[in-house]
């Protein structure tokens, strides 16, 4: 049965534009990881960041109530900014969108002003690069946000309310009415010094950040770590798997340096085949991601590599990448199982060519065809070019020698024939999962 390729506004932050991924392969891994995670992107994978968004909500709807007048994004930007000193002052956090910029700031005076314009933003474009950009989309998807204009859902504001709200009142008298009325200002002026009668409102917006309360742990485990109440639904949803995976996830937590690779991601997927008709699901979903990274990783090493090879032939390149990779990666490439999933390695549902491509890919670098391989990722960046609109491919063969168009290509190291079964090079979004299930845990 042909799948159809989907891209989702929920994958905007991870589509690649312009000159970035040359080969056409994040809407592959993009299409594939979402089988098993529908609802976070490559850079959600924050929760803190996810509670900053809903609190953010939360005062957007206040202000609007109060005053009348301002936006809902306006009143978010300020209060991201306010967050952000709160965090840089009082917690010493430096891991946050915006970091360098609110340093600067603070080297330079301790009244900040809260603002839209480009001097009191904290990033070059806060509202898409921040946590407007980045988290409103993932939260809707996870049934935390709703609606246009956007509000919360009633499970987050249940929480909002009853927990996170009252955790500010609680460590500074009437904090909430007094950020209310900070946020509805046309140009507030935070005074980040000791002893400034500003210091309660930073301090209690770094205290709710500072730790997970218990309902809150319940919300984000059902609504980000299982996908939320949509995770069922057919078309959106997961159907089950994500949920499981994060729970196998969770036993690979006690490895600081755990990531993911053929083995790890197998590994998972045979405990999860005795986990009933999900489990099934899921270790079928989990295979078919690792058929797909064990072609695309090489794929964009190799494609790496010719790029540095300005002025060689195709077969001076495939001498030296015999040299490095041997008679052929039959060791993790399988043509096979590449051929059977060859609708989902289209970029569009009528990529017939594109998929047929990387099923042809697959053969000639399992069996160490590997001029036949320079040429096919050359047609494949001549082809994903040409559909976006891009102009000239990176790289192509004239008059017998390869002529590269990437000027920076420098000189790039091809990874070793034993270094293939442990390359991985995208994403899945399986990351962003595990470091919600580790905070959750309490292992920030």
């Amino acid at each position: 049965m042909l799948t159809t390729p989907f891209l989702t506004k929920l994958d905007s932050r991870a589509q690649v534009k312009g000159s970035r991924d040359p080969l056409g392969a994040q809407p592959l891994w993009t299409r594939l990881g979402r089988h098993v995670i529908a609802n976070l992107t490559t850079v959600t994978d924050s929760v803190t960041d996810f509670t900053v968004r809903l609190l953010g909500q939360c005062f957007a709807e206040r202000v609007e109530e109060k005053a009348g007048n301002h936006s809902a994004l306006t009143t978010f930007l300020k209060w991201e900014q306010l967050v952000g000193y709160a965090r840089t002052c009082v917690l010493g956090d430096g891991g946050f969108r915006g970091t360098e910029r609110v340093r600067k700031r603070l080297e330079n005076g301790t009244k900040i002003r809260l603002g839209t314009d480009p001097d009191a933003q904290i990033l070059a474009d806060q509202k898409v690069y921040g946590l407007w950009g980045l988290y409103t989309v993932p939260c809707a998807a996870s049934n935390l946000l709703e609606g246009n204009p956007t509000r919360l859902t009633p499970a987050a504001r249940e929480v909002v309310e009853r927990s996170l709200l009252p955790a500010l009142n609680s460590f500074t008298a009437h904090a909430v009415g007094l950020i209310t009325d900070r946020l509805s200002a046309a140009e507030p002026v935070i005074d980040v010094r000791d002893g400034s009668k500003d210091q309660g409102i930073l301090r209690a917006v770094a205290h709710v950040l500072k730790k997970l309360r218990n309902p809150e742990i319940a919300l984000y485990t059902e609504h980000l770590l299982h996908g939320g109440p949509d995770d069922r639904d057919p078309t959106r949803g997961t159907q089950g798997r994500q949920r499981l995976f994060a729970e196998l996830l969770g036993s690979t937590l006690k490895y600081a340096e755990w990531t993911p690779s053929l083995m790890s991601i197998r590994d998972i997927g045979k405990r999860a085949v005795n986990r009933g008709e999900v489990g099934q699901s899921l270790a079928f979903r989990l295979e078919r991601i690792c058929t797909a990274e064990a072609l695309l990783a090489p794929s964009g090493a190799l494609f790496d590599y010719i790029l540095a090879c300005d002025g060689q032939a195709p077969s001076k390149i495939a001498d030296d990448v015999r040299r490095h990779w041997g008679a052929g990666l039959s060791g993790t490439i399988s043509p096979e199982a590449t051929e059977r999933m060859e609708p989902e390695l289209r970029i569009w549902s009528d990529d017939a060519a594109g998929g047929q491509r990387w099923v042809q890919l697959a053969q000639a670098l399992c069996h160490g065809h590997y001029e036949d391989a320079v040429h096919l990722l050359l047609a494949q960046n001549a082809a994903v070019m040409k559909t976006r609109g891009s102009g000239a491919p990176w790289a192509s063969v004239q008059d017998g020698k390869l002529i590269s168009r990437v000027l920076d290509a420098g000189r790039t190291r091809l990874p070793s024939g034993t270094e293939i079964p442990s390359i991985w090079r995208h994403a899945y979004f399986i990351q962003s999962l595990r470091a919600v299930a580790a905070a959750l845990r309490g292992d920030q």
